[in-house]
C-alpha cells in the first residue's frame, strides 16, 4: 500500500463524510493523475480533460492529516473564482470552515485548504517563508518565467514525515511558458511514456495527458463542445483537441518542422558566403553561430556554440578552437558588447574590445526585435500560398549544437502583449537552462543581410580582372577596412 493511501485510510472523523462519497475521478488520465506517486506532475495537453477539478479534488486526500496543508494557485484572483465556487459546494460537507480575510479553508483535523494567485516571479515572493505539503497551479502553460515554479518547489515541505509531497499542475499547449513546459515536462516524460527523474536533486516528474473524451461528464453535459473544438483553426484544434505540444499556433514561428529545415553536416563550398553572430553573455549563456549563403542565397547554420560563466577570452578561445574565424565576412553581435557608460566615469575596455584582442572582431548587428522575427520567419518559410511545399532558404545541420538551438527556436511563443514579438525569455538564473539567447543569436545572424555568394571558381586560368576576382577583392578590402578602423592595425596577410 502506497504512502497516499495509507494516509486516506486514516480514520475520519465519523460526523464528516469521505472525499470519495462525494467526488470520484473518471477512470483513465484523471484516475492515474490522481494516483501519481511522482514528486512533481503535470496534467492534461487538450482542453476540456477534467484538470481544474483534478488539481482541486486531488489537494483533499490528505486533509485527515492536522498539519497538512494545501496550496491552489491561479495567475490572477478572478480566475480563482470559478475553482473556489467549486470549492464552497462541497468543502462543507467535509465540516471544512471559510476564511475570506485568509482565503483558506479550514478542516476538521485543523488541515487547511488556500486559495492564491501569482503571474511574476514577483508574486512568488509573497509565499517566502511558508511551506505547504500540496501545491497545485491551475493552467501554469500561462506563466512565463519558469522560476514562479521552481521557486514554489521550495515551498513546498512536510512537518510529518508520512505526508506525501506533491507539486501538481494543468497546462494547455502554446501559452506563455510553452517552452519551459515542453521541455520540462512534455520532453523529459518523452510525452507521458515514461517517469523522469532529475540527476541533480532525484525528483521526480511526471506528465498525465488527457482530452476532452476522457471527461465523460463535460462530453454528456456540453455535446456541443467537442463540435466547437473541432470548428478551430488548425493549429489550435491541434493544441487543444489533440493536446499537441508541436502545434504551432501561439508560436513564434510556426513553420518550423524537423523534416524540413534539418540536414546532414556538410562541408559548405569555399566560396560561400560565410558569417556569424554572438550574443554575449556570463550570468547568462553566450551562443555563437556561424552560417554560410549559398548563390541564391539560401542560409544553411553550420553549428552552435554556447556556454556560461566564461569571461571574453575564454569565449574566443573555444570559438577559435572550433572554427577559423579568418574565414568569415564579418560577425554581428549584441550592442551590449560595446556598453561604456563614460558619464559614470568608466574607461575600460569594452566586450568587443576584448574579442578584438583575441583575434575576433564584431560588428554591431540590427538588434530590431520586431523586423528581426518577421525575418527569421520569411527565411524559414516553406509552405507556399499555391499549397504546394516548397524549400526553405534557411536550414540548421544536424550537430549537438544546432539541435539545442532548434530546441530552443520550437519554445520560442508570440509576447501576449505584443504578437508582432517574440516572448523575452530569460534563463534560469542557477541552472542556465531556458531563455532566448539562441534565438536572439539566429536573429542577428539573419538580419544582417548575409550576400549571396558569387559562382564557384572556374578551374581552368585564373583572370586576376574577372568580376569573381574583383568581387572578392572588394570583400576583403570591405573586412581590411573594418579591422584597420577598430584600431587593430593591418592584417599580415592582407
Amino acid at each position: 500500500m502506497s504512502e497516499l493511501a495509507t494516509i486516506q485510510d486514516r480514520k475520519p472523523n465519523p460526523e464528516t463524510p469521505n472525499v470519495e462519497a462525494l467526488w470520484r475521478p473518471h477512470p483513465g488520465p484523471q484516475t492515474a493523475f490522481l494516483a501519481a506517486g511522482e514528486f512533481e506532475g503535470l496534467y492534461g495537453g487538450a482542453a476540456g480533460g477534467g484538470k481544474s477539478d483534478a488539481l482541486l479534488y486531488g489537494g483533499l486526500r490528505q486533509i485527515r492529516v492536522p498539519v497538512y496543508r494545501a496550496l491552489l494557485l491561479r495567475q490572477s484572483f478572478p480566475e480563482l473564482r470559478d475553482l473556489m465556487d467549486r470549492a464552497a459546494a462541497l468543502f462543507p460537507q467535509l465540516g471544512a470552515v471559510w476564511s475570506e480575510q485568509q482565503k483558506r479553508w479550514r478542516f476538521p483535523s485543523g488541515a487547511t485548504y488556500e486559495f492564491g494567485f501569482c503571474a511574476t516571479y514577483n508574486d512568488v515572493q509573497r509565499y517566502q517563508g511558508q511551506e505547504f505539503t500540496y501545491i497545485a497551479f491551475d493552467e501554469l502553460g500561462n506563466v512565463a518565467d519558469e522560476r514562479v515554479w521552481t521557486y514554489l518547489i521550495s515551498r513546498c515541505r512536510a512537518k510529518e514525515e508520512a505526508l506525501v509531497l506533491m507539486m501538481r499542475a494543468s497546462a494547455n499547449p502554446g501559452g506563455a511558458g510553452h517552452g519551459w513546459l515542453k521541455r520540462r515536462f512534455i520532453d523529459a516524460c518523452d510525452n507521458g511514456a515514461r517517469t523522469f527523474t532529475d540527476p541533480g536533486t532525484a525528483l521526480t516528474r511526471r506528465f498525465v495527458p488527457a482530452r476532452v473524451t476522457d471527461n465523460p461528464t463535460l462530453v454528456k453535459n456540453n455535446p456541443l463542445y467537442v463540435a466547437q473544438l473541432r470548428s478551430l483553426p488548425e493549429m489550435q484544434r491541434r493544441q487543444l483537441l489533440d493536446g499537441d505540444w508541436t502545434a504551432g499556433s501561439g508560436m513564434a514561428l510556426s513553420e518550423l518542422n524537423r523534416a524540413v529545415h534539418l540536414c546532414d553536416v556538410f562541408e559548405p563550398p569555399a566560396h560561400w558566403t560565410r558569417f556569424g553572430a554572438l550574443d554575449w553573455g556570463f550570468a547568462h549563456p553566450w551562443v555563437f553561430v556561424w552560417l554560410a549563403a549559398d548563390e541564391e542565397g539560401n542560409v544553411v547554420c553550420c553549428d552552435t556554440i554556447r556556454g556560461r560563466h566564461h569571461q571574453p577570452r575564454e569565449i574566443a578561445e573555444r570559438i577559435l578552437a572550433r572554427l577559423a574565424v579568418d574565414r568569415l565576412l564579418y560577425i554581428h553581435a549584441g550592442h551590449d558588447c560595446w556598453a561604456d557608460v563614460r558619464a559614470r566615469g568608466e574607461n575600460v575596455p569594452t566586450i568587443a574590445e576584448q574579442f578584438q584582442e583575441c583575434g575576433i572582431l564584431l560588428s554591431q548587428a540590427n538588434i530590431s526585435r520586431r523586423a528581426g522575427l518577421n525575418n527569421l520567419r520569411r527565411y524559414l518559410a516553406w509552405r507556399g500560398p499555391d499549397g504546394k511545399d516548397g524549400t526553405p532558404a534557411l536550414r540548421f545541420m544536424r550537430t549537438e549544437g544546432n539541435s539545442w538551438l532548434f530546441d530552443q527556436l520550437e519554445t520560442m511563443v508570440c509576447d501576449p502583449d505584443d504578437p508582432e514579438d517574440a516572448l523575452k525569455i530569460n534563463a534560469n538564473r542557477d541552472t542556465g537552462e531556458g531563455g532566448d539567447d539562441g534565438y536572439d543569436c539566429l536573429r542577428y545572424a539573419m538580419a544582417s543581410r548575409p550576400p549571396p555568394a558569387g559562382p564557384p571558381p572556374d578551374e581552368g586560368e585564373f583572370d586576376a580582372w574577372s568580376r569573381e576576382a574583383l568581387e572578392h577583392e572588394m570583400k576583403e578590402g570591405r573586412r581590411v577596412k573594418r579591422h584597420i578602423d577598430h584600431g587593430k592595425g593591418p592584417i599580415p596577410d592582407a
